[in-house]
C-alpha cells in the first residue's frame, strides 16, 4: 500500500476484487512537478485505448456508474475525490462489498476500477481527473443508478451534489443490476 489514497472502510485492507491501488512518485523541484501517471510495464489491469481529462467544479458527484465490458485507471491531477466503490459483478457475494476511498492530487493515486465495480466521484473542490479506458466508448457499457440508493451502501458526505441530467435520471440500483446481469450473460456467450 502506498502513499495518496486513505480507507474509509470500516476494513481498510478490503477492496472489490481487481481494484488495484498504484502509487505514483511525483518528482518536484524548484520548477514544478512532473509525474509518470502510466507505464504498461506497471501491469496496471488497463490497457488504454482513449484517454480522457475532466474538470469538476466543487459538490459535483458523477455517476455511480458500472461497465460490463472495460475497466477504468484513474488519478486526479487537482485538487481531491471522494471515490466510491460497490461491487455489484453477478458473481460478488450477496453482501456485496462497498468502499470509499480519498484521492488527493498532493499524494497521487491512480486506480484500475474492473468491469462489474460501481463507482462514483465526489468533488469536495475543484478538480482535475484523468483516466484511461481498456475500450472506446459504448453506449450500451453505460450503465448507471442513483449514487443514493441504499444497495450500494455508499456515505457520500453530501445529500444534494451537482449531478448531470444523466445522472439526475438514473435508474434503480436493481434495474441496473439487471442490465449488468444481461450484458455480462450476453458477453459471456
Amino acid at each position: 500500500m502506498g502513499a495518496g489514497f486513505m480507507y474509509l472502510s470500516s476494513s481498510p485492507q478490503i477492496l472489490p476484487p481487481g481494484v488495484q491501488l498504484h502509487s505514483l512518485l511525483p518528482h518536484k523541484d524548484d520548477r514544478g512537478v512532473f509525474l509518470e501517471a502510466f507505464r504498461r510495464e506497471w501491469s496496471a489491469g488497463c490497457d488504454p485505448v482513449q484517454w480522457n481529462v475532466v474538470r469538476s467544479e466543487a459538490n459535483v458527484l458523477r455517476g455511480v456508474h458500472v461497465h460490463a465490458t472495460h475497466t477504468d485507471y484513474l488519478l486526479v491531477v487537482s485538487g481531491r475525490m471522494l471515490l466510491g466503490l460497490h461491487d455489484s459483478r453477478p458473481n460478488a457475494p450477496e453482501d456485496r462489498l462497498s468502499t470509499m476511498l480519498v484521492l488527493d492530487a498532493a499524494n497521487p493515486t491512480a486506480v484500475t476500477v474492473p468491469p462489474g465495480v460501481c463507482h462514483g466521484f465526489y468533488f469536495p473542490e475543484p478538480s482535475i481527473h484523468m483516466y484511461a479506458v481498456s475500450h472506446y466508448w459504448d453506449e450500451s457499457d453505460e450503465l448507471g443508478c442513483r449514487f443514493d440508493e441504499a444497495e450500494l451502501r455508499l456515505a457520500w458526505p453530501n445529500r444534494m451534489p451537482k449531478l448531470s441530467r444523466r445522472d439526475q435520471l438514473a435508474s434503480s440500483y436493481d434495474e441496473m443490476r439487471d442490465q449488468l446481469v444481461k450484458r455480462h450473460t450476453q458477453n459471456a456467450k
